[in-house]
């Protein structure tokens, strides 16, 4: 047994001198079809992935609510715009849902789209992947692409001062920390002067041996019974206490907010591409996906497709679309193929094929998604016309594993 135990223990000592710290949010083991077919991100951008202890920067974008709302998942009927980094290392100083400021949750349409912006200042120095991020009710949070942000120590500490509703000027740093404090050792001398009490009699199988053998009524003593009283009745008392005392030194407060925002989504000028999806595969040996389109273009417009955008991934083609500075170049790739090339003509209609390859499906884990029950995917394609403007296609479909 002692052999066993050491060995148990060299075992977890190697595993930690070798441990590496994480660097993201465990966003790749979100299931592929939350990121595919739920919130899509396009035209994120970071204002700066450099700054120091008490800079602020902001992210910004905008997402497309998917028109096939899984059916697992509850509507998006309450939402609140977030970043997803680790632990309290921003503050989030202003949140914007449509030029709209947010301070409370609100709700999305199906099929609507919605741009975004937050502004963040830095707090502890470190190296930080930053998200942006959707918190859904019953869907829980639904991140778009990550970006380091490296934020630098300066000499001073960090402050976060605010006037008052009453004309005071508090750093909320510090501020109140004295009173938590106090009122957390007070509870725990309550709980651990009630557990002591207890502890001081026979436990666990004494006390089961006694109940099995019907004496269980005996292990309450009148006395327990008064003790019992006298800690719910000075609880109660703490807490009115408290709660006096409160209204004493803070007499003008502002209840928590729980109300909920009315945004309606941006009003997106109606594609003139009609898009069908006619067979979608994943070659799993190629780590690609193969797509077969039928595109037929109601405009007056050539147009060609540059980019197709799902889970955060980008396939572009690069004679179109240039990569968005500062875009994570691992979601990135710059070789999509389509047969054929070339622009779509007014009231023409071809048929697509489309190559998306990308280690990325798998180091991503979105390969997963054949595994799934319901194996559906989702994304955005993207047409330009010959002046440079983009039209917004939804698509998704089945997708089907293929091995050759």
């Amino acid at each position: 047994m002692k052999q066993i135990l050491l060995s148990l223990l060299l075992l977890c000592g190697t595993f930690t001198i070798f441990a590496e710290p994480t660097k993201g949010h465990g966003e790749k083991a979100q299931e592929p079809f939350l990121r595919m077919r739920s919130i899509l991100y396009y035209d994120v951008t970071w204002s700066t992935d450099s700054m120091k202890v008490g800079e602020e920067m902001s992210v910004q974008g905008k997402f497309h609510v998917f028109d096939e709302w899984p059916d697992v998942l509850d509507n998006p009927d309450v939402v609140f715009v977030n970043v997803g980094v680790p632990g309290p290392v921003f503050l989030r100083k202003e949140t914007y849902l449509n030029g709209k400021l947010m301070l409370n949750s609100t709700s999305v349409e199906i099929g609507g789209d919605y741009e975004f912006k937050v502004v963040l200042k830095a707090r502890k120095p470190g190296t930080y992947h930053v998200h942006p991020m959707l918190n859904i009710q019953g869907a829980g949070p639904i991140v778009g692409p990550g970006k380091f942000v490296e934020v630098q120590a300066t000499d001073t500490a960090f402050t976060n001062e605010v006037t008052t509703i009453t004309g005071q000027t508090v750093d909320l740093e510090r501020y109140g920390l004295a009173n938590v404090v106090t009122w957390h050792v007070i509870w725990a001398l309550v709980g651990i002067a009630w557990l002591i009490y207890w502890f001081r009699k026979p436990l666990f199988i004494p006390r089961m041996v006694e109940i099995q053998e019907g004496r269980g009524e005996e292990l309450i003593t009148s006395r327990d019974r008064w003790v019992g009283a006298g800690f719910a009745a000075f609880t109660l008392i703490l807490v009115a206490f408290g709660y006096f005392r409160a209204e004493m030194i803070y007499p003008t407060t502002v209840p928590l907010q729980a109300g909920r925002s009315q945004v309606a989504a941006m009003e997106m000028v109606p594609s003139s591409i009609e898009v069908s999806v006619e067979e979608a595969t994943y070659r799993i040996p190629g780590r690609t996906v193969n797509l077969t389109l039928r595109v037929t273009n109601n405009g007056s417009k050539p147009q060609q497709l540059g980019e197709f955008t799902t889970a955060n991934l980008r396939f572009i083609d690069a004679s179109l679309v240039k990569p968005t500075e500062g875009y994570p170049v691992e979601l990135v790739e710059e070789g999509l193929q389509v047969e054929p090339s070339g622009s779509i003509q007014p009231g023409q209609t071809v048929t697509l094929k489309i190559k998306a390859t990308n280690p990325a499906w798998e180091t991503e884990q979105l390969a997963l998604l054949i595994y799934d029950p319901d194996s559906r995917f989702g994304g955005l394609l993207m047409f330009y016309d010959d002046q440079g403007n983009r039209s917004i296609v939804t698509i998704g479909g089945g997708l089907i594993p293929t091995f050759i």
